[in-house]
């Protein structure tokens, strides 16, 4: 081993630098948790360990990053003792201030129990303030002693232990050193990766328990700062949010004269009474979110390619909701308002990939006593949605890649078919009536390449043979291959859906189904002009199947997906809470107004509100914005003339909505 891999001077003390850095992380690490030990409850020691091992990857990554300066000094040409002084001297003053970065971390998290973040540079726009409140507050002449000591004891270790593996010369063949530099360039990739699975580490991983400590115990403070660099200033304007907060409240069915209103904090919690009956029975529920299965491409959409014959059918069986729009067209955003009910309006990436806002509440949370599930045939990284999953939601089982003996079929992971078959599995093995379960399972094999495996029960891929290029052009299809895609999904959910009624416990639960987002359509459609934007971008159906609990019909009632939670904690009749612009489809005290919000994220950004009768939309950098009464005979003419008083009522709410969204994505930690 040592002639293989170690055979050379500079990899010899390449391997000492990491293993130098690796011992005084690991250090760091262990000494915060012994100092803020009382945050660990017994109830959270089975994350502890956990915790550990995500830490030691976010240190190994750290020492990965920093070994490069020691990598290109080393190959510099110059003499040895040269090499020895510079990387000495560069490392101990590097070690120093990483040492000054990890006491700062603590006094953070001492501070405000949060992991040193971006954050901390606001603090500079005002030092001597900021000087002065150190000062006073921390014990900051032991704080100078241990960075001291730390890096006297750093030069030490260095100049000892590590440096002068530079001297120490080994003999070895050609083939010997090939394959330890190979080695080693590999360790160093994976290392930097973190991970052997499709999506590297990320810091969501640390998010992976409801419990605030042991996450934080996993994050390397340094990275984090990096980590969250591109979100460090919030976007939201409190005064603007007080401002609309009559208008919006009255909206979310806040009342005026109600305990729950309150302007002065900013309330926006509602509470809801439990269902007695309802509650009693334990209604299981299963979510189906279908990857970009957009309204106009179903049968019950108006296609006549027959791309969705399972899930008309099941809409048959159900209450078919046909204007249910999505926030916005992009999967992460999707899921996130499915889960926490509120738009992620983010302009910097996505709210699943900040982790200023990781702390979500989600109606889901509230389920007390069911067995929780998410189901997805791709890495749960994708996205870094797994932080916005396992945070908020207790006791969650989440099913990926990896966890599955169906092969990975493309960078989308299992089918989707083999994705409802396992899934299935997993929720029925053992499966009483008495023990209730909440399942989410989202599909991912209707993207491109639109693979089809050769597996596939008796589904059936259609050629030209079958059906036309153009034909299922003219429906909104880029190819046979999306086609099929399509229709393979469906036939997924059709499978599920034949093997739960199978099940003792499908008289006992909901079901709902809706797509994540649509996609444009490539194609001409039959589609009103005012309609292009949600047609072809947010509007998919949703379908709320159960025999036992919901009568089958059509309903045409204004619906968004941020209204998922709140219809569903009242179909299984517990009391529940929320901050959210979701509101219960059930719930009649809404029905007298409904509208869905929703935004394009891409340029030119918008804001669109659809109501029973009217679309509204508006370009904010430009001030330019249009209104249509789409159940008038010409649905396609900007009526904002015609109608001033209505066009401002719908600015307005869907101006307040914006900012009070932008507000809610950090003020929405969770109540349970």
């Amino acid at each position: 081993m040592k002639n293989k891999f170690f055979n050379t001077p500079k990899l010899k003390f390449l391997y000492s630098l990491i293993i130098f850095q690796m011992v005084a992380y690991t250090l760091f690490r262990l000494i915060f948790l012994a100092y803020f030990h009382r945050e660990l409850s017994s109830a959270n020691m089975p994350y502890l360990m956990k915790a550990l091992y995500l830490g030691f990857k976010f240190d190994l990554r750290l020492a990965m990053i920093l070994l490069l300066p020691a990598i290109i000094a080393i190959n510099i040409p110059m003499k040895t003792n040269s090499k020895i002084r510079f990387v000495n001297f560069f490392y101990t003053l590097l070690f120093g201030v990483t040492t000054f970065l990890y006491i700062t971390d603590a006094g953070y998290f001492a501070y405000l129990k949060q992991r040193l973040n971006s954050t901390v540079i606001q603090f500079l726009k005002n030092p001597m303030i900021s000087f002065e409140m150190v000062r006073e507050t921390y014990p900051w002449p032991l704080f100078i002693f241990l960075i001291a000591a730390f890096t006297i004891a750093a030069y030490y270790a260095l100049s000892r232990l590590v440096t002068p593996m530079l001297e120490t010369w080994h003999s070895g063949t050609k083939k010997e050193k090939v394959l330890s530099i190979t080695t080693f360039v590999f360790l160093f990739a994976l290392g930097i990766y973190g991970s052997t699975k499709w999506y590297p580490l990320r810091w969501s991983e640390a998010f992976n328990s409801p419990d605030p400590f042991t996450s934080n115990l996993s994050l390397n403070p340094l990275l984090y700062v990096a980590d969250t660099y591109s979100f460090k200033t919030d976007d939201f304007d409190e005064a603007k949010v007080r401002e609309v907060y009559p208008m919006v409240a009255e909206f979310l069915g806040i009342e005026k004269n109600g305990p729950e209103y309150d302007p002065t904090h900013l309330n926006f919690i509602r509470s809801y009474p439990a269902n007695p009956e309802r509650m009693k029975q334990h209604p299981n529920v299963v979510v189906f979110i279908m990857e970009s299965m957009g309204f106009y491409k179903t049968g019950v959409g108006g296609s006549k390619v027959n791309p969705t014959p399972n899930l008309d059918k099941l809409a048959g069986e159900s209450l078919l909701f046909t204007k249910f729009y999505t926030p916005t067209v992009a999967t992460a955003r999707s899921v996130f308002a499915a889960i926490t009910s509120l738009p992620d309006i983010s302009r910097v990436k996505t709210g699943s990939r900040n982790p200023f806002i990781v702390n979500q509440h989600t109606n889901i949370g509230e389920l007390n006593g069911y067995e929780k599930f998410y189901f997805l045939g791709g890495s749960a990284n994708w996205g870094n949605i797994r932080g916005v999953l396992t945070y908020n939601i207790p006791q969650l089982n989440v099913y990926e890649e990896g966890s599955y003996k169906s092969p990975r079929v493309d960078v989308w992971g299992i089918s989707d078919l083999n994705l409802m078959k396992e899934s299935f599995g997993v929720i029925d093995n053992g499966r009483t009536v008495e023990k209730p379960f909440f399942a989410l399972i989202q599909t991912s094999g209707f993207h491109r390449p639109y693979t089809i495996p050769e597996d596939n029960d008796d589904f059936k891929t259609l050629t030209e043979k079958d059906i036309s290029v153009k034909a299922v052009q003219e429906y909104g299809f880029d190819s046979l291959a999306d086609y099929n895609a399509m229709r393979l999904q469906d036939y997924a959910l059709g499978k599920f859906i034949d093997m739960a009624k199978k099940t003792k416990w499908y008289d006992n639960t909901i079901f709902l189904v809706f797509g994540d987002h649509s996609l444009p359509a490539s194609g001409a459609l039959n589609t009103q002009e005012w309609e292009r934007p949600l047609s072809n971008g947010f509007h998919v159906p949703l379908i709320i199947h159960s025999p036992k609990y919901v009568k089958p019909g059509v309903e045409t009632k204004i619906a968004s997906e941020m209204d998922v939670m709140p219809t569903i904690a009242g179909l299984a009749g517990i009391p529940y809470r929320t901050r959210s612009f979701g509101r219960d489809l059930f719930n009649p005290k809404f029905d007298s107004y409904r509208a869905a919000f929703s935004y394009s994220w891409t340029a030119p950004f918008n804001l669109a509100l659809i109501d029973q009768d009217f679309y509204f939309e508006y370009i904010p950098y430009n001030g330019q914005g249009k209104i249509n009464n789409h159940t008038s005979a010409t649905p396609n003419e900007n009526v904002k003339e015609k109608y001033p008083e209505k066009y401002k009522q719908m600015e307005d709410l869907a101006k307040g909505l914006y900012e009070t969204a932008k507000y809610l994505l950090h003020h929405n930690a969770h109540m349970y």
